[in-house]
């Protein structure tokens, strides 16, 4: 093979990351909706929840008595069970309507939705055993963890697009990342400053509201309460799902075109 051919199977991270502000910008109000509903709802639900718990066991707290009973654990707990729910929905929906939209068609709402319940179940058990393996490599050395995360970081896209199985995911998310291992991680650490920034604006609203709010500067359990920090919050969480799901959804087709020369018809097919 030609260095040229060689050179021609590189990821470009350039063309990934512009590409998914592209779809964004094609399907703002779309992904808006999915994102506010299956990632910034349950975000709000859990801060609702937090928020009912702080005010009910505010004189407790003031004197610094601090007792997470049943309740709370129970209603903590079945507020995680819904994100993990909603997010791989999320991240499902998000698969369908990015290949849509490279494919030159509008996506819709509802059969964006309608793909994602289909395959939420095995998302979930692929990303608990992603996140298992990555953390599993973090403990042992930063390294191996890092290097996991971007073998395996298309393993969603694949099992979805691909309908590999569950454990197939991983082989076939190897594979179309082999060769542009450090091209990803170098757009991992873009994504990482780009929601570094995101964060940091959020904060900086933030901490507008509570200088407006003389009691919240000297009582944190004010600032827990202050309806503009959760609202942000819920922003920040849904911006954050949207574009790191998108830009996963992106890098998938553009390793498919590039491994196999294939464009995202083939996806279509699969999802029509």
């Amino acid at each position: 093979m030609t260095t040229e051919a060689i050179q021609s199977r590189k990821l470009d991270i350039g063309v990934v990351l512009q590409t998914t502000f592209q779809v964004l910008g094609r399907n703002l109000a779309t992904f808006t909706i999915l994102g506010l509903v299956l990632a910034g709802l349950p975000q709000l639900l859990l801060a609702l929840v937090q928020v009912g718990w702080v005010s009910s066991n505010m004189e407790e707290l003031s004197r610094g008595n601090i007792t997470m009973g049943p309740g709370l654990i129970a209603s903590a707990g079945m507020g995680s069970l819904a994100a993990i729910i909603t997010t791989a929905i999320l991240q499902g929906a998000l698969i369908y309507a990015t290949v849509q939209d490279l494919n030159g068609q509008k996506p819709n709402i509802a059969e964006a939705l309608a793909n994602g319940l289909r395959s939420f179940l095995p998302v979930i058990v692929v990303s608990i055993l992603f996140a298992l393996a990555v953390g599993f490599g973090m403990i042992l050395l930063l390294v191996p963890g890092i290097m996991i995360a971007c073998a395996w970081c298309v393993a969603i896209p694949s099992l979805v697009a691909d309908r590999t199985g569950i454990f197939g995911s991983f082989s076939r998310a190897a594979d179309l990342t082999r060769g542009n291992r450090w091209a990803i991680f170098g757009l991992f650490v873009v994504l990482l400053v780009i929601l570094i920034v995101v964060s940091a604006i959020a904060s900086a609203i933030t901490a507008a509201a509570l200088f407006a709010n003389p009691d919240a500067l000297t009582n944190p359990l004010q600032a827990a309460l202050n309806p503009v920090n959760i609202g942000i919050s819920v922003i920040q969480q849904t911006v954050s799902s949207i574009l790191g799901a998108t830009l996963i959804a992106v890098l998938y087709v553009e390793l498919r075109r590039l491994r196999d020369g294939a464009g995202p018809q083939w996806l279509a097919e699969i999802f029509s």
